[in-house]
This record gives structure tokens, C-alpha cells and sequence, in this order.
């Protein structure tokens, strides 16, 4: 029930989100979730595998993508206009949030680490910058990252992928995951033009087509 196109699109970051919220951090019902960039790639499949397995899940985005969160079963915050400090006051009376997955990195990941509860677990697939972490250590919270590519580079755990994309299949035939496109077009001669998109921050995955 997916096209070619959303097929694609699917894997690789349903992946990362599961391997995140599922395999790191057992996600459970009621549990208050922020995805960090939840319009992206990962993000807006952590989206909604989060409230598949129940938890009251909310997301940050730009302005124009609020929408789109909402869609998807979000609680949409707006980073241009609301601060950390601000969304986990309003939304978890300043307590923390139980799971953050971090899909951005850099300063965003370093926010994170302020607002996560005690006790609660940060996931990030962005960990590639120096990061204090005493903010997160006097929460008691748990840290993971998350390199999805490790086991197609080295053969460990890849079964394990496939038990994950079993699950993931499952979801998407029950109708509680559907990948979202960025509505750019790019072939293989304009894959570089893919890239820069994603660094600006597409919205949803960004496909390339492969035409014989």
C-alpha cells in the first residue's frame, strides 16, 4: 500500500527512529515524548511510532511546518517563538520530558539535555559535537546514540533489522505510519542539490530518483 517512492523513503530512518525509542529507550504509553526536528527524516516517523505505542508525543519544527506535525499526531512547538525553557514549563509544568530524541544535534542536543526529567533518556542520532553533559548527569538521565549504518558496515546485529522492519511493515499496512515526501524532485545528475536540501531542512525524506 506504499508507492515506490515512499517505500524508498522508509527504512533508513524508520530504522534509526525505532532503534531510538524502541530499542534504547522502550517507549511506553503516556509517556511524555519530544521528538527534536519532527517534520524531518527521522523525525516525522519517531513521530509516529511514538503514538502508535501510546505516548503523548510532541515535536518541534519551523513555523511553517506546524501543520504537518499536527497531522501526524503531534503537539507542534514552534522553536522560532517558544524556548526550551518555555515548552517543558508549559507542556510537563517544568518536570522534563520522559524520552527526547534529538534528530538535529549541536545546540539543539545541548537544550535537550536541560529539559529531559529525571531519570528520563535522551536519544540522539546528531551526537557528533562536544557536549556537556552535566545537565543531563544531575537528571540521572540516560544517553544513547543511535548509528543506524553499523550493522550493513559490519554484519553485526543486521538481522535484527529486519525483525525491525517486519514490525515497521506492519505499522504502515495498519495505517498508524506513512512516510512523508518533500515534494522536491531529484535525480541521480542532481543529488548533490539533495543534499544541500536536507542540510536546509527538508520536509519529510528526500527521495532521488533512479531512472534506467
Amino acid at each position: 500500500n506504499l508507492s515506490m517512492r515512499e517505500a524508498a523513503a522508509l527504512p533508513l530512518v524508520a530504522l534509526t527512529a525505532w532503534e531510538g525509542l524502541v530499542d534504547k529507550a522502550n517507549v511506553k504509553a503516556d509517556q511524555k515524548v519530544l521528538i527534536q526536528g519532527g517534520a524531518g527524516g527521522v523525525g516525522h516517523v519517531a513521530v509516529q511510532i511514538a503514538k502508535a505505542l501510546g505516548a503523548d508525543v510532541y515535536a518541534t519544527a519551523s513555523t511553517g511546518k506546524q501543520q504537518r506535525l499536527k497531522a501526524l499526531g503531534a503537539t507542534p512547538i514552534d522553536y522560532h517563538t517558544a524556548s526550551p525553557a518555555e515548552y517543558v514549563d508549559a507542556y510537563t509544568q517544568d518536570k522534563g520530558f520522559d524520552i527526547i530524541y534529538d534528530t538535529v544535534g549541536g545546540s539543539v542536543l545541548d537544550a535537550s539535555l536541560d529539559i529531559i526529567a529525571h531519570y528520563g533518556h535522551i536519544l540522539s542520532c546528531a551526537a557528533f559535537s562536544s557536549h556537556n553533559l552535566a545537565p543531563s548527569s544531575l537528571r540521572s538521565a540516560t544517553l544513547s546514540a543511535i548509528f543506524v549504518l553499523h550493522p550493513q558496515l559490519s554484519g553485526e546485529g543486521r538481522k535484527h533489522h529486519g525483525d525491525i522492519l517486519r514490525q515497521i511493515t506492519a505499522l504502515v499496512e495498519a495505517g498508524q505510519i506513512k512516510p512523508l515526501l518533500d515534494p522536491l524532485r531529484f535525480s541521480l545528475d542532481t543529488a548533490m542539490d539533495a543534499h544541500n536540501a536536507v542540510e536546509l531542512g527538508s520536509m519529510g525524506k528526500v527521495v532521488i530518483d533512479v531512472i534506467a
